[in-house]
């Protein structure tokens, strides 16, 4: 009896540990959070964040009627849009630490 116990208590440590661990997304901080982090890694001020903030939603991709993500090409105009903004809105020492973080997260992606 007692170890059917002890085995139905190991079961469901497992089982909760599991869901646990699903939870969590492949461990890819939500996109607020990144955002939060550039903002932070680029020293903007309260002006320059909440504009970047805005930006960054506006190239979030977003589901068309049917449910499809948006095409290759819709993600390029997208990003290279919100880039010309972006221009305006960092200085151009903050621009250039921005582009150089961009090839970070494109490598990560790729693995």
């Amino acid at each position: 009896m007692k170890k059917q116990i002890l085995g139905l208590a190991v079961v469901l440590f497992m089982g909760s540990a599991v869901c646990m661990a699903q939870d969590n997304r492949g461990g890819r901080p939500d996109m607020s959070k990144r955002i939060e982090q550039m903002v932070t890694d680029l020293g903007l001020n309260e002006t320059q964040a909440k504009e970047f903030k805005a930006v960054m939603e506006e190239m979030r991709p977003n589901r068309n009627a049917s449910g499809e993500r948006p095409s290759r090409e819709e993600m390029e105009k997208k990003r290279n849009e919100a880039d010309a903004k972006l221009k305006k809105i960092l200085t151009d020492e903050q621009y250039k630490k921005y582009q150089s973080m961009r090839p970070q997260r494109g490598q990560r992606r790729g693995k």
